[in-house]
């Protein structure tokens, strides 16, 4: 019998999460004996609700965007059991589900459930915890995302380029400290980006050289801004290549420790600001089975 664990966030993306767990559940019992249907309701729970339900569980399936998925990998995670995930996304950007191959629109996600395959997916740790895609120190990704819905109806991809140009060349520039097993460096930046997954802010080709399961933290270390010069970053991003792009430095670590002396900048981790440095990160390759579409 394979015991499936339904975590749902009712407030993620569109707040449509109640509204679809009739249709999840029909579609998930012709591949799973018992399914169990929980809700979060405040931040950790997912977390949460897969430590207490970890018992004779073999899969838990959520609900929501990165952040949520984030909080039940941390759950399974720290079971020290073998739970599989499976990924119907439901939130605002969606990185791990894009890199994945699951789609994001939930009619075609819920047509994706009917007919799964298993595949092996790289997890981050971060000191204590563990991260599915993405850690942002600056604002660009940010910035893009937040793009008001009226923007992009009335501006389209002008929206994104002029509010990303305008963030990031608002962004003073700070020291970091890389480190490794074998060298330590100290550079300048005004954005550094570390991510699993080729899909950064639902941008798709932020990392093209990165996929879910390589074994490998990749980085790209952005310099000084002034707006036009923010502007021209933005657009490369938006269109794909801005690994095409000079001046950047990319990196690709197994294990990396960020620190920073200014305890006021914001540390971003899958979607939530959280994190204090020193951020000892590390990458656990084919840590998790997820369920993706069959090809």
């Amino acid at each position: 019998m394979t015991n499936c664990l339904l975590i749902i966030n009712p407030s993620s993306g569109k707040g449509n999460g109640r509204a679809l767990e009739k249709r999840i559940v029909d579609t998930l019992s012709h591949s799973f004996n018992e399914i169990s249907v929980v809700y979060t309701n405040r931040r950790g729970d997912g977390e949460r609700l897969v430590l207490e339900a970890s018992t004779n569980l073999d899969v838990v399936f959520c609900v929501g965007g990165d952040g949520t998925v984030k909080e039940v990998v941390n759950g399974i995670m720290k079971t020290n059991q073998v739970i599989k995930l499976g990924i119907l996304p439901n939130g605002t950007v969606n990185d791990a589900a894009r890199s994945l191959g699951i789609p994001v629109k939930t009619e075609e996600a819920l047509l994706a459930l009917r007919d799964l395959e298993l595949t092996s997916m790289d997890i981050g740790q971060v000191n204590h915890n563990y991260f599915i895609s993405l850690i942002a120190i600056g604002g660009i990704p940010e910035a893009i995302h937040n793009v008001s819905v009226e923007a992009k109806s009335k501006y389209g991809i002008l929206a994104y380029f002029f509010n990303g140009a305008f963030y990031a060349s608002r962004q003073k520039p700070f020291h970091l400290r890389l480190k490794t097993a074998m060298e330590e460096d100290s550079v300048e930046t005004s954005l550094f980006v570390l991510s699993l997954h080729p899909t950064v802010a639902s941008m798709p080709k932020f990392f093209q050289r990165a996929r879910y399961n390589d074994g490998l933290l990749h980085t790209l270390l952005f310099p000084s801004f002034q707006f036009f010069g923010a502007a021209f970053y933005v657009w490369r991003i938006l269109r794909g290549r801005i690994n095409q792009t000079k001046r950047l430095t990319y990196g690709s670590y197994q294990q990396l420790i960020i620190d920073c002396n200014n305890a006021n900048l914001t540390i971003n981790i899958d979607g939530d600001k959280e994190g204090a440095f020193p951020l000892d990160v590390t990458i656990l390759p084919s840590a998790i089975s997820v369920y993706i579409p069959k090809k």
